[in-house]
């Protein structure tokens, strides 16, 4: 598989060839996405440039360049299918279950998910997969409580979650990804008929005319994948990052009032989603003194972004000001749930294991690249 260089990495670092291009300008003409009906690619690494790019709408769409829409694939209720106006339409039915107030409500359901787990890990015994046993479950089941899955159905799906993305087995994918697809449906359809208390819920109860069955269920489906496979890539790097760095781990167990700190530079040293959507000129435009032209997509790397912000790992950092979870309308709408979580659980983790530490050489570890998934390491064998 080609990796197109803004997803490559060397480990947890961004490849040498990302941080040259950043030290000679914020915009370089590059070929980052192939196969885009022969646009010409521009690879966007300024922190400014980035956040005009993202935050104008009337500029620049995040939709599918085609030169037929007839050919675009269009899935119902993914909001980074859709421009604006129906984009400010949707987006607007799953504000308002997003908000920080509202996620912050489940902190203890967060914290209870988080202790089952980790007491599941402590009956084990070392060593453990930690992505497996920890960095799966954890947001699966934290991803159904905020959906409003009821609890008998959360470990068969939090099962199917796993299983679509992590088996080895094709056919065992296909089936779990179908299931959870199915699963999205049915759970939209008996919202709509009786609203229950979590995210789809609230949708149907406050905004139900203004959203079609088929956008209600894309909703559910997008989020929950979306959700528990960014969540899940993201609490395992948290890990390895707090592993690898053991006086950082240390402080954050003798200051546990670091987690908000230490949540936010685990988000900027080593953002999991390495780039958003490109981006479409819809208009002939000047950045950094170089014409783009309507038709030119771009590429914005957050990765090269927020390391440059620092290039050490420091839980103590103040404003790191990172771009992690995007800008604009399309900013990520689980980011009150990722900071929950990782606030939740990293200072749990290092409560209950002090002497946690990697199992294998770290050389040894196998990461996968974030094209089209969010970035992670396959497997993270733990032991205390």
């Amino acid at each position: 598989m080609v990796v197109p260089l803004p997803h490559q990495r060397f480990g947890l670092d961004p490849v040498p060839e990302l941080s040259d291009l950043q030290k000679n300008g914020p915009l370089h003409e590059y070929d980052t996405e192939p196969g885009l009906d022969g646009r010409k690619q521009w690879l966007v690494t300024g922190y400014d440039e980035i956040r005009e790019i993202l935050s104008d709408v009337g500029r620049f769409s995040s939709m599918r360049p085609v030169d037929d829409e007839a050919d675009r694939a269009w899935l119902p209720g993914i909001l980074q299918s859709y421009d604006p106006p129906d984009h400010t339409r949707l987006r607007g039915t799953v504000t308002r279950a997003n908000t920080v107030r509202r996620v912050e409500v489940l902190r203890p359901a967060a914290e209870e998910i988080v202790e089952e787990c980790l007491d599941d890990l402590e009956d084990m015994g070392s060593p453990v997969d930690f992505v497996r046993n920890a960095a799966w479950p954890i947001p699966a089941l934290l991803a159904c409580d905020f959906l409003g899955v009821p609890r008998d159905d959360q470990y068969e799906l939090s099962r199917m979650f796993r299983e679509s993305r992590e088996s080895r087995l094709p056919r065992q994918r296909n089936l779990s990804g179908l299931g959870i697809v199915n699963y999205a449906q049915k759970l939209a359809a008996r919202n709509r008929v009786e609203p229950g208390d979590g995210m789809i819920g609230g949708i149907v109860r406050d905004h139900g005319d203004e959203v079609t069955d088929e956008e209600l269920a894309g909703l559910a489906e997008g989020i929950m994948i979306g959700a528990v496979e960014q969540l899940a890539s993201q609490l395992a790097i948290a890990a390895l990052l707090l592993v690898t760095h053991p006086a950082q781990m240390a402080l954050l167990r003798e200051r546990p009032e670091l987690a908000n700190n230490a949540a936010e530079e685990v988000l900027r040293y080593a953002s999991i989603v390495e780039t958003p959507s490109p981006r479409t000129a819809l208009v002939d435009v000047t950045i950094a003194g170089r014409t783009i032209h309507a038709g030119d997509v771009l590429t914005c790397s957050l990765l090269a972004v927020n390391r440059a912000r620092g290039d050490q790992f420091d839980i103590t950092r103040e404003n790191t000001e990172h771009i992690a979870f995007g800008h604009g309308i399309h900013h990520c709408i689980g980011a009150p749930l990722t900071r929950l979580q990782l606030r939740v659980a990293l200072p749990a983790l290092v409560r209950r294991f002090p002497s946690l530490r990697l199992a294998v050489p770290e050389e040894e570890l196998r990461f996968k690249p974030g094209r089209p998934a969010p970035f992670a390491v396959e497997e993270l064998p733990l032991e205390w």
